[in-house]
């Protein structure tokens, strides 16, 4: 997941999925409200990319939650979805440095007419220190994460995935821009299939772009890592509007080659859009007390 920004230094941006939060406060007695609209509009299958798949090397506060839901649709093999499935991821920090992260997608089968159900997402994040504003020295995690061969419809995939990867993240010119590198290896397991094992690589950035609350994003990737038998480069870019410290609006679009059954390309390309919303709640945070926008300290906190 990528985080709120904080509206202090006009953007800390998180990517998909981790939030970084920004000083004018959202109702968050509103936040319902915001997700059954968003609940009313779920139906049909897409293809499932995260809004942001790079992932960025911060953690939410200790005690604090982040729910990440969007709505997502796209065209590959000559098949349109006009319909988005419906994806939600929920984290939490248990402490300064450990951040754990499940999720999941449903929607509907495009060809039996039925409800899908994507395989479960399970992910955790060790914070090992912060980005500090403008340092030479970026913040680095590790990473690791995997899915369950459990599901149904065209949104399951018969098999699992795991990965582990190492962050680093950039926080540059007073966080007006991000940057993220990931590194590390994946592991795709079909269901009586074969198992690969293949590097995985990311590299992301949030820059600030015509006004303090919005941000033009952009990323190129080795395939979702959650996801089975990806093509080995993919491709996103959108904006994000970051109205408070507790909530974030993001649109993308994303291109990637398609691969047939045997995981040749094809030569045609798969394309998708979503729209996400990221939500940041204080609800076990130490003492009651609000969250800190630039999240966690990490193992090894900077004096």
């Amino acid at each position: 997941m990528q985080g709120l920004v904080r509206r202090q230094n006009p953007i800390f941006a998180d990517i998909l999925f981790k939030k970084i939060p920004l000083s004018a406060k959202v109702n968050i007695r509103k936040a319902p409200s915001v997700l059954l609209a968003i609940l009313a509009l779920a139906a049909s299958d897409a293809m499932a990319v995260r809004p942001f798949v790079t992932d960025d090397a911060r953690i939410i506060d200790e005690g604090q939650i982040e729910a990440e839901t969007w709505l997502e649709t796209g065209y590959g093999g000559r098949t349109w979805s006009p319909a988005p499935a419906y994806n939600v991821m929920l984290g939490t920090s248990l402490n300064q440095w450990l951040e754990v992260i499940v999720g999941g997608a449903i929607g509907r089968d495009g060809e039996a007419d039925q409800l899908a159900i994507a395989n479960p997402a399970f992910q955790s994040k060790l914070l090992l220190n912060k980005a500090q504003i403008d340092s030479i020295m970026p913040g680095f995690a590790l990473g690791a994460g995997a899915t369950i061969d459990t599901g149904r419809g065209d949104l399951h995939h018969k098999g699992s995935n795991y990965y582990l990867t190492g962050m680093s993240s950039w926080r540059l010119y007073d966080d007006a821009l991000m940057l993220h590198i990931n590194y590390g290896a994946r592991m795709d397991r079909e269901r009586n299939g074969p198992q690969r094992i293949t590097p995985y690589w990311g590299v992301g950035f949030d820059a600030q772009a015509f006004h303090p609350e919005v941000r033009i994003i952009g990323e190129a990737f080795a395939g979702d890592p959650l996801e089975l038998n990806e093509p080995k480069y993919a491709g996103q870019f959108g904006v994000r509007w970051l109205p408070s410290d507790y909530i974030n609006l993001d649109i993308t679009f994303g291109l990637q080659p398609e691969l047939d059954e045997q995981r040749r390309d094809t030569g045609r390309i798969d394309a998708t859009g979503q729209i996400g919303l990221r939500m940041l709640f204080d609800a076990f945070t130490p003492g009651g007390k609000p969250g800190r926008a630039d999240g966690a300290d990490g193992l090894f906190p900077t004096p």
